[in-house]
C-alpha cells in the first residue's frame, strides 16, 4: 500500500505522474475490472465543494496521462470509457492490496489446521512487504479518508491480530510484544491490543509489568468514558491471573506439521544418454545449496528456447540429487506453451496431493488443499519440479504451497517477475558444438571419425538443440549402413523443415519429427495425425478411440506405440496422453494434409457433445434436453453411473471443450457450437465457471445468427439472459430474454416460451415485482403442465412459492412449495428437491414454525453441499434466521458468516447484503457495537449497489443510532476467494 507504483522494466516507479491522476489511478485499481462512474470518482478525488466545474473533462485529462504513462510498461492494462464510467481492466492479483488480502485469508485457513508457524509467515510477511505506507496518500476526500479508516479495521488490524494469536501459540510472546511497540498509538491502544500486549506479558511471565499495564489501560478507558471497554479488560485479567495461579498459561495450542503418508516420487524416467552440460549442473548443485551445506528452500528458472533441452537437464539434475531429498520428489507438466488451456494450479495441488496420500476429495476447498500440502511439504526438504510454465502468474499462488521447497523450473521465459520471490534465473543455451558432437558421437561410435564432415555437417544442423540430436543419434544409429552424409543432405531439403528452435535450415525440427514418424507402421501413423485434430490439452483414451473409430483395446496398443517411440507422453494417468509442443504442431501439419481431417473432427466433436449431453442427462435430469443428431459411427461416448461421476467428467475435460469450442467457431462448425454451449452450461455454473458458460453462450449466439438458426439462438440468448440474471446484471438479462422469448414465438416453440416466461418471473421477482413475477410464472406453469413437461413444472412451483412468500401470501407460498417437493420426490429429482425444501424451510421461518424451518434447511443443505454451491448462502441465512428466533445467537452467528462467506464466492451480491445486514444486528444484540457498525457500513455499500433504497434508508438509521466506539474487531469472515501483487496500489 501507498503511492502507487508501476513495474517498469523490472523496476516499481512511485514518480510516474503528479498526485491526482496516481489518485485516481487508486481509485481504479481498488475496483479493478468494475466500472466506476464519473460521479463516484468525483467523491473519491475531490473533497466536498472542492470539485472542478468540469469534473469529467477533468478526468479525462488524468485518464490520458495515466494511460501515458502506463505505455512505458512491458504488457499496459487498458482503460476504458463507456457510459459514463471508467474500467481499469487488470487482475486483482497483480494489486498488492488484494494480495495482503489473499495471504491473510490463507493464514488464516493455517492457523486453523492448527500450522500457526505458517499462517506466522504469511501475515508477517503481509504486513512488513505489503503494507508500507498510508493507503490512497494521493486522495484528500471525505470519501477517501472514511475508506482508509474503514479498511484499516477491516484488513490491516485484524491481520495484527490474528498474527499474535499465531505467535503466541508457538510462544513468541517476545515478538507480540516487539511488534506491538511499533504500532500506531490509535490501534495499539485499542481493546483488542491491549488483550494482547497482557496476554503476551503473562505468557512470558511477566506478570507484575501486565498488572500495572492492566492497571493503567483500565484507567484510561473509564477516563475516555469506554466503561464496558473498562469491565471487559477486567474480566479478560481475571481469566489471565487465574490460570497464571493454576501455573496453566492458556495459549493456543500449537500442532505439530503434518507429515506425507508416503515419500513421493513423480520424477519422469533419467535421460539415459544425457551429456554434457557439466557447468550448468555445478551451477545448479551451487544455488540449492544453504550455507551449512543443505538443500536450500529457493527457486531456481530454467529458461530456453523450445527443444533446447530444458526438461531433460531439469529431470536429469533432479535424478543426481534425488538422495539429498528425503521429503520427495515432484513433478508436474503445466502445458504452458501448448495450443490448449494451461494447468491450472489447483490441477497440481490434487495431483500432488494425490502422491503424498491425501485424497484431494477430502478437502472442499482449494484454499484448505494448499494449506495442507503447503503443511505436508514443510517438514523434510522435497524436490518439486514445475515443467513447461508459461508465465509467473500461473504459478503464483502455487509456489505459496512450496515456500519450504527446492524449485526448479523449466519456461520459454525468463519469468522475471520471478526475481521478487528470490529466484535464480539459468539461461539454457544450445549445447556447444563441443558438447552437440560429444552427444552424437555416443551414437555414431567409431563413424564419427571415420565420416568426420558428414559429422559437423550433423551436429550443425542440430543447431545444439537437444530434442533434435536424440532424434537424429537414434536415426543414424539404426542403420549403420547409411552415409552420415545422406543424413545430412535430408536435414538440408527446406520442405522437410518445420521450422522451430532456430531460424532457416539449421534450426529444423520437422525433418527429425519426420523420422520418428515414418518409422512408425501406417496405423500408428495415422493415429498421430488424428491426434493432430485436437485442439486441447491432453487426450484421453475415450477420446482417441472416437478419432480412429476403433475399438478402445486397439487404440490403446497403437498409443502405447506412441509412447515408445517418443510421440507422447503420460504425465498423468494411464489414460491420458499428452503431446510435446512441437510434436503436436507436427501433428496438426500432418493432420491439415490428410483427407481424413472433416471426418476425424466430426467424430471429435460428436464425441464431447454426446458425452456432456449424457453428463448433463444425469445432472438435471427432468431438464428439456437439447436436441442433438446420433453421433457418427465409431464413436461411443462416455456413460455416467451418477451425478458425481458426470461432473467429476465434465470438470476433468473443461479445458477441452472450451478449446473445441474455440475451434469450432473459428472454423465455422456452428452446430455444435450451439448445442455444446447449452448442454454443458448448467453444469459449468454448477461447478463456478460461470464465466465459462457466459463465453460459451455469447459465441453460440454469433454462430446462430450466422447460420440464420432462429431457434438455436434464443435458445442461447435465454440460457445467456438466465446466467446473467444469476450474476444480478438485471439489464441484460432483460435484453436477453426478450430477445429470447420473441424468437420462440416466431417459431411456435411453446417449450421455450414457457421457460423464458419462468426466468422473466425471476426477473421480476429480483426487483421487487411479486405480482409481475406471478403472472409470469403462472403462464409458464399452466404451458408445462398442459405440455407434460414435469421437471419444469416442479422448478415453477417452487418458484411460484418464493413469489407468493415475498408478496405475504404465506399460505398459497407454503402450498405450492410443497407441491414442488412432492412432485421433486416422484421425479428423484435431488437438485429441485432440495431448491423445494429451502423455499419450504423459509416460508415456514415466517410462520413462526421454526422447528420445521430448521429440519427443512438441514434436508437442503445436505442435498445441495456437493452439487450447487450458489444455493447454500440462502439456505445458511434462513437457518441464521432460525436461531436468532430461538435466541441462540452464537449459531446464528455462525450461519450468518458461513452465508456471507458463500455469497461471496458465488459472487451474490444480493446475499451478501443480506448476509452483512442480518450478521450486523446479531453483532449490536452481543453489544458488540463498532462491529455491528462496521457491518452495517459494508452492507450500506451492498444495498445501494443493488438499489434497494429501503434498505438503504434503514440501516443509515441504524448507523445513526448506534454508539460510536473507537475499538478495533477481531478476525473477519475469510473470503472463499484468494485473490500477488504486480502493482504497488492504495
Amino acid at each position: 500500500m501507498g503511492v502507487p507504483a508501476l513495474r517498469i522494466h523490472g523496476r516499481f516507479e512511485q514518480e510516474w505522474a503528479q498526485s491526482k491522476p496516481r489518485g485516481m489511478f487508486s481509485v481504479l485499481l481498488l475496483r479493478a475490472r468494475q466500472p466506476v462512474p464519473v460521479t463516484e470518482l468525483t467523491d473519491w478525488m475531490w473533497p466536498v465543494g472542492k470539485a472542478p466545474d468540469d469534473p469529467v473533462g477533468a478526468l479525462g485529462t488524468y485518464r490520458k496521462r495515466i494511460v501515458h504513462a502506463l505505455e512505458r510498461m512491458d504488457a499496459p492494462p487498458r482503460i476504458r470509457y463507456r457510459d459514463g464510467s471508467y474500467q481499469l481492466d487488470v487482475d486483482r492479483d497483480e494489486i498488492d492490496f488484494h494480495e495482503f488480502g489473499r495471504r491473510a485469508d490463507l493464514a488464516r485457513a493455517a492457523a486453523r489446521e492448527g500450522d500457526h508457524a505458517n499462517a506466522v509467515r504469511e501475515l508477517a510477511s503481509a504486513i512488513d512487504d505489503l503494507w508500507t505506507g498510508t493507503p490512497v496518500p494521493d486522495l484528500h476526500g471525505e470519501r477517501a479518508a472514511n475508506w482508509r479508516q474503514l479498511v484499516v479495521s477491516e484488513s490491516l488490524a485484524p491481520a495484527h491480530s490474528a498474527l499474535f494469536t499465531s505467535l503466541g501459540a508457538l510462544g513468541e510472546h517476545g515478538q507480540v510484544l516487539r511488534r506491538l511497540a511499533d504500532l500506531p498509538v490509535e490501534l495499539r491502544q485499542t481493546l483488542t491490543m491491549v488483550k494482547h500486549r497482557l496476554a503476551a506479558q503473562h505468557g512470558a511471565h511477566r506478570f507484575q509489568e501486565a498488572h500495572s499495564y492492566y492497571l493503567d489501560q483500565r484507567r484510561r478507558l473509564r477516563d475516555e468514558g469506554s466503561l464496558d471497554e473498562a469491565d471487559e479488560l477486567t474480566r479478560f485479567q481475571d481469566e489471565l491471573r487465574a490460570s497464571q495461579q493454576e501455573h496453566r498459561v492458556v495459549v493456543p495450542v500449537h500442532l505439530p506439521s503434518p507429515r506425507p503418508a508416503e515419500v513421493p516420487n513423480l520424477l519422469p524416467h533419467d535421460v539415459t544418454d544425457f551429456t554434457g552440460r557439466e557447468t550448468l549442473i555445478e551451477h545448479l548443485d551451487r544455488i540449492t545449496t544453504s550455507a551449512t551445506g543443505q538443500p536450500a528452500a529457493t527457486i531456481a528458472v530454467l529458461a530456453g528456447d523450445p527443444g533446447v533441452g530444458k526438461t531433460a537437464l531439469a529431470v536429469h539434475w533432479a535424478h543426481l540429487a534425488a538422495g539429498r531429498y528425503p521429503g520427495g520428489r515432484l513433478y508436474h507438466d503445466l502445458n504452458g506453451f501448448g495450443e490448449g488451456p494451461v494447468v491450472h494450479e489447483s490441477e497440481v495441488v490434487n495431483d500432488f496431493l494425490t502422491a503424498v496420500g491425501v485424497a484431494a476429495e477430502s478437502l472442499s476447498s482449494l484454499s484448505a488443499r494448499k494449506v495442507r500440502l503447503r503443511g505436508l511439504l514443510s517438514g523434510q526438504r522435497a524436490l518439486v519440479v514445475l515443467d513447461n510454465v508459461r508465465d509467473h502468474n500461473q504459478i503464483r499462488h502455487l509456489l505459496d504451497c512450496l515456500s519450504n521447497c527446492t524449485v526448479l523450473i523449466t519456461s520459454r521465459s525468463r519469468l522475471p517477475d520471478m526475481a521478487r520471490r528470490g529466484a535464480s534465473t539459468v539461461p539454457i543455451q544450445p549445447l556447444t558444438y563441443t558438447e552437440g558432437k560429444a552427444w552424437l558421437a555416443k551414437w555414431l561410435g567409431p563413424r564419427a571419425s571415420a565420416e568426420a564432415a558428414a559429422t559437423s555437417d550433423l551436429v550443425a544442423l542440430c543447431g545444439g538443440i537437444a530434442l533434435i540430436l536424440k532424434i537424429v543419434g537414434e536415426r543414424t544409429h539404426s542403420r549403420p549402413g547409411v552415409a552420415l552424409a545422406e543424413f545430412a543432405d535430408e536435414l538440408r531439403d527446406e520442405h522437410t523443415l518445420l521450422g522451430l528452435g532456430g531460424h532457416g535450415p539449421e534450426g529444423s525440427v520437422r525433418a527429425a519429427l519426420g523420422w520418428s514418424y515414418h518409422a512408425m507402421s501406417p496405423a500408428e501413423q495415422r493415429l498421430f495425425r488424428l491426434l493432430g485434430t485436437h485442439p486441447g490439452p491432453d487426450v484421453s483414451l475415450d477420446v482417441a478411440a472416437a478419432l480412429a473409430a476403433q475399438d478402445r483395446r486397439e487404440v490403446q496398443r497403437k498409443l502405447d506405440a506412441l509412447v515408445d517411440f517418443h510421440m507422447l507422453s503420460q504425465p498423468e494417468s494411464l489414460t491420458r496422453y499428452r503431446l510435446h509442443d512441437l510434436l503436436r504442431r507436427y501433428a496438426k501439419e500432418l493432420a491439415s494434409a490428410s483427407d481424413e481431417k472433416p471426418a476425424a473432427v466430426r467424430r471429435l466433436l460428436d464425441f464431447y457433445l454426446a458425452s456432456s449431453k449424457n453428463a448433463d442427462r444425469v445432472t438435471t435430469p427432468h431438464r428439456v434436453p437439447v436436441d442433438t443428431v446420433a453421433p457418427a459411427a465409431g464413436v461411443v461416448p462416455v456413460e455416467f453411473a451418477d451425478r458425481d461421476s458426470a461432473m467429476r467428467w465434465v470438470a476433468r475435460e473443461r479445458a477441452n471443450i472450451n478449446a473445441l469450442m474455440g475451434y469450432a467457431s473459428a472454423n465455422g462448425l456452428h452446430e455444435f457450437v450451439m448445442k455444446m454451449a447449452s448442454v454443458v452450461g448448467e453444469i459449468f455454473q454448477r461447478l463456478g465457471h460461470r464465466e465459462d458458460a457466459v463465453a460459451g453462450l455469447r459465441i453460440a449466439v454469433q454462430s446462430a445468427r450466422l447460420v440464420g438458426d432462429v431457434f438455436e439462438e434464443a435458445c442461447a440468448w435465454g440460457n445467456l439472459g438466465f446466467h446473467q440474471l444469476a450474476s444480478r446484471d438485471f439489464e441484460a438479462a432483460r435484453s436477453s430474454l426478450v430477445t429470447a422469448r420473441d424468437m420462440f414465438e416466431h417459431v411456435n416453440d411453446p417449450i421455450g416460451i414457457a421457460v423464458t416466461d419462468l426466468r422473466l418471473g425471476r426477473l421480476a421477482l429480483d426487483q421487487g415485482d411479486a405480482s409481475r413475477a406471478i403472472d409470469n410464472e403462472l403462464s409458464a406453469l399452466r404451458t408445462f403442465r398442459r405440455l407434460r413437461s414435469t421437471g419444469e413444472e416442479a422448478i415453477t412451483l417452487y418458484r411460484l412459492g418464493e413469489a407468493y412468500r415475498r408478496m405475504g401470501n404465506l399460505t398459497e407460498a407454503a402450498r405450492f412449495a410443497r407441491d414442488a417437493l412432492r412432485l421433486a420426490e416422484q421425479l428423484g429429482d435431488e437438485h429441485t428437491r432440495g431448491c423445494a425444501f429451502a423455499e419450504l424451510a423459509a416460508i415456514q421461518l415466517e410462520r413462526g414454525e421454526v422447528t420445521d424451518a430448521k429440519r427443512c434447511c438441514e434436508h437442503a443443505l445436505r442435498i445441495h453441499e456437493h452439487t450447487d454451491f450458489s444455493q447454500m448462502g440462502d439456505i445458511h441465512l434462513t437457518l441464521a434466521s432460525v436461531h436468532v428466533n430461538t435466541a441462540n445467537l452464537r449459531d446464528a452467528e455462525l450461519c450468518a458468516r458461513r452465508a456471507l462467506t458463500y455469497c461471496r464466492g458465488s459472487h451474490d451480491i444480493r446475499g451478501q447484503a443480506k448476509a452483512q445486514r442480518l450478521l450486523a444486528e446479531l453483532l449490536y444484540k452481543q453489544a458488540r457495537h463498532e462491529e455491528a457498525a462496521e457491518l452495517w457500513s459494508l452492507a450500506l455499500g451492498s444495498f445501494e449497489a443493488i438499489g434497494n433504497q429501503q434498505a438503504v434508508t434503514d440501516i443509515r438509521e441504524r448507523l445513526a443510532e448506534t454508539p460510536a466506539v473507537p475499538s478495533i474487531p477481531a478476525d473477519r469472515t475469510e473470503s472463499i476467494q484468494h485473490p500477488s501483487a504486480g502493482y504497488r496500489s492504495v
